[in-house]
């Protein structure tokens, strides 16, 4: 027995490292198949619009209805939350969705869809609140090198395996069987909520105890430079993707005029080529020396996304701007989280902004597309949001040209480092 005792330890710290490594299989599982439920329902979402013949603005209000009510349900998800406990939260939840996409397509008017996919979208804000937390208490244990994972995962769901999924179903089965099939897929997700969630988030409330002291309201944040330029440019961000995802099918129908099963490639390919840069190239853009320049060059690539977008309307055009698009967004993303990550500013707050302005951003965007789609044509919508990517990168970029400013601005955060989660 004396001899066992030394490989006790060993033997702890091995068993340890299997439940992390097991928890974090289970947890990315879990993540993609959630993803993949909200990207398959958003293409169900805007076919079942297109089969009641709404208008470009009915069916950009069917789908901002549920990015908004994300929006509205995220603060009272968290006191909810805080209350309770993520696994029962999940699995409530999720049945309730499995419910309202029973009935959905059986809905009578847009008005009625718009209205469900709001009470959609109260549901998702709580599994997304239940989900961010529960990761946000592991990750000091699995490590920051795994930070991007869940909303790379996250996104590889809603905009690439999600949208094939809901095409291939409504191409095969009809649109109510795919409404039935996504019901049954809320209900096997609140199963496995059930198995992988745990029963409370004790670990974040000690975490938060510890948390170093930064600028947190918000007129203390927007005194920052660098905060006020990642609110600038996510906020953009979240509108100019929410506009492409609710019109990318449209576009590819109408303007290309691509078969209703083709079409959901353009969001694809997009959400993709986001994936790719998030969970692949983030130690090679954040460490690079041209990390500005890089920073800079994806927001180019965003505006010529949209330029190509309404000039040049042919599949190979529309395809290579999705890409644009999508690797500009990712890299607009990994910029912003890492430069917020090293400021003095407290996370939790700049993480909740973040999140609000990120949803409320996509809910205006899909607005206003619709409203000017509807007005002035749906491709020059695309060459009307360039204004602003224009205005915003002049400021920031143009203006740091000028002033020949060092590469290595950003790095002055470095002090902070230590602070950082």
């Amino acid at each position: 027995m004396n001899k066992s005792l030394p490989l006790q330890p060993d033997a702890a710290a091995s068993a340890r490292e299997g439940e992390l490594r097991a928890f974090l299989l289970r947890f990315i599982g879990l993540t993609l198949l959630s993803g993949v439920t909200i990207g398959m329902n958003k293409v169900l979402a805007t076919l079942l619009g297109l089969h009641l013949h709404v208008s470009n603005f009915q069916l950009a209000t069917i789908s901002s209805a549920e990015t908004l009510a994300m929006a509205l349900g995220t603060i009272p998800a968290g006191y909810i939350l805080s209350r309770g406990n993520p696994k029962h939260l999940y699995a409530a939840v999720s049945l309730s969705l499995a419910l309202a996409f029973c009935v959905l397509p059986w809905l009578p008017g847009w008005q009625w869809v718009a209205l469900m996919m709001f009470l959609v979208g109260l549901c998702i804000s709580l599994r997304i609140v239940a989900m961010s937390t529960v990761f946000l208490v592991r990750l000091p244990e699995l490590g920051q090198g795994k930070a991007g994972w869940y909303k790379g995962t996250l996104i590889l769901g809603m905009q690439f395996l999600g949208p094939l999924c809901g095409n291939y179903l409504i191409a095969q089965l009809g649109l109510k069987a795919g409404f039935l099939i996504s019901a049954l897929m809320f209900a096997i997700l609140a199963v496995l909520g059930w198995q992988v969630l745990p029963d409370n988030t004790a670990p974040r409330k000690q975490a938060g105890q510890g948390a170093p002291p930064g600028a947190a309201s918000l007129r203390e944040l927007l005194r920052l430079p660098i905060v006020r330029s990642t609110y600038l440019f996510e906020i953009l961000a979240s509108f100019t993707a929410s506009s492409v995802g609710v019109f990318s099918i449209l576009l590819a129908i109408r303007v290309l005029h691509w078969p209703a099963h083709h079409s959901v490639w353009l969001m694809a390919v997009q959400g993709l080529s986001c994936v790719l840069v998030l969970l692949f190239l983030g130690r090679c853009v954040l460490a690079s020396r041209y990390r500005e320049q890089l920073y800079g060059g994806a927001h180019l690539a965003i505006m010529a996304a949209l330029l190509i977008l309404g000039l040049w309307p042919s599949s190979i055009a529309y395809l290579a701007a999705s890409v644009l698009l999508g690797l500009g967004l990712g890299v607009n993303n990994l910029v912003n989280t890492d430069n917020i990550a090293r400021a003095p500013v407290d996370k939790a707050r700049v993480s909740a902004h973040l999140t609000l302005f990120g949803m409320v951003g996509g809910t205006a965007g899909a607005l206003a597309a619709g409203h000017l789609a509807d007005v002035t044509g749906l491709r020059n919508v695309f060459l009307i949001w360039l204004f602003p990517w224009l205005a915003a990168w002049l400021c920031f970029h143009g203006s740091r040209w000028l002033r020949r400013a060092p590469p290595a601005a950003i790095p002055s955060l470095a002090p902070t480092a230590e602070s950082v989660p």
